[in-house]
């Protein structure tokens, strides 16, 4: 038999004969039932005991931002009843308490160091209320320490820059996008030190994936953020414009381009058939202006060359030219040959 069986065998013992002592028995059962009791009446007591109290501060004016972050506590003291208490000990107030500079219903002053131009401080006083709130009405706030927060700040720049978003979709079946993304706001203005300011040339929305989407459709999309820089708007709304599309065809005639001009050339064919999809609603209004086609006479190879089409509406999508290729049969002209 190993030690650790012998061990539970012996405790076990142990235990049936406090278990047949009546007497001992009984002294346990009033004793844990006094220990409750004692408990009990502990924490229905007033006391006043210090809490920590971790904060940050938010919404600083818009031509200030903190130098660093602010990850200091604040020591509450406290009083009310022991259930209380104990309740606040035991959640430890994970949350911090978040100083909101420009909060409607409590703004807090900021005051300027005389001392030292690059720090500013606030009066916990001016944040009693909040704090209070905190802890609900069954405590009271005794005190705050300490009475004065100072924090880093250094002068913030500012500069209005393009919103550009990246999105990832598929459109559905028979749908196509017509025109460009449209972005509101288009713009926003981003804050910061100005060596940080001075290397942003853009402000890109999250990689958002849209999956698939059909009829136009308005998505929102949060902005990405840098380390240090505040933005005048959290999130931006997109518009897709995606709508119906058919595909059809156009025969369009060929251009030759780079052509000598002691040489007569004959193309074979001297027109292609260009498949495209077209929204619905411009379907009316396509012509053959709307394309080019032409073949190179400096890629000839062969007596052949290889048509390219172009069209000049972006909301066009070539799908097919057929034929690719075509033939060119070149003569020279009676000037030539004099």
């Amino acid at each position: 038999m190993s030690e650790t069986q012998k061990s539970k065998n012996n405790f076990l013992r142990f235990l049936t004969k406090i278990l047949r002592n009546r007497n001992i028995l009984i002294f346990l059962v009033f004793f844990i039932i006094s220990t409750f009791l004692w408990f009990l009446n502990a924490i229905n007591k007033e006391y006043t005991t210090d809490l920590s109290l971790p904060y940050k501060i938010e919404n600083l004016p818009q031509n200030m931002s903190l130098a660093e972050e602010n990850d200091a506590e604040l020591i509450v003291s406290v009083s009310g009843h022991g259930y209380n208490l104990l309740r606040e000990e035991i959640e430890k107030i994970k949350l911090p308490l978040v100083i909101d500079i420009k909060s409607k219903k409590a703004p807090v002053k900021i005051h300027n160091n005389p001392q030292n131009n690059t720090q500013s401080f606030i009066l916990t006083n001016d944040i009693s209320k909040r704090v209070n709130k905190r802890f609900g009405d069954n405590i009271k706030l005794v005190k705050i320490s300490p009475d004065t927060i100072f924090f880093n700040v250094v002068q913030t720049y500012s500069k209005k820059l393009k919103v550009t978003p990246k999105i990832i979709y598929t459109a559905e079946k028979d749908y196509i996008i017509n025109g460009d993304i449209i972005v509101k706001p288009d713009s926003i203005t981003v804050y910061g030190d100005k060596g940080i300011i001075d290397t942003i040339s853009a402000v890109y929305t999250e990689s958002t994936e849209l999956g698939t989407i059909g009829k136009n459709k308005i998505h929102s999309l949060n902005i990405k953020y840098i380390n240090n820089i505040r933005y005048s708007k959290s999130s931006v709304l997109i518009d897709i414009p995606l709508e119906k599309y058919t595909e059809t065809y156009l025969k369009i005639p060929i251009q030759p381009i780079n052509c000598p001009d002691n040489l007569k050339t004959r193309l074979m064919p001297s027109i292609v058939d260009v498949s495209f999809k077209v929204p619905l609603s411009i379907f009316e209004d396509i012509s053959i202006s709307d394309f080019t086609a032409s073949i190179d006479f400096n890629d000839i190879q062969n007596q052949e060359a290889e048509v390219t089409v172009n069209s000049t509406r972006s909301e066009l999508i070539i799908t097919a030219i057929k034929p690719i290729s075509i033939k060119i049969i070149s003569t020279q002209t009676e000037d030539s040959n004099d």
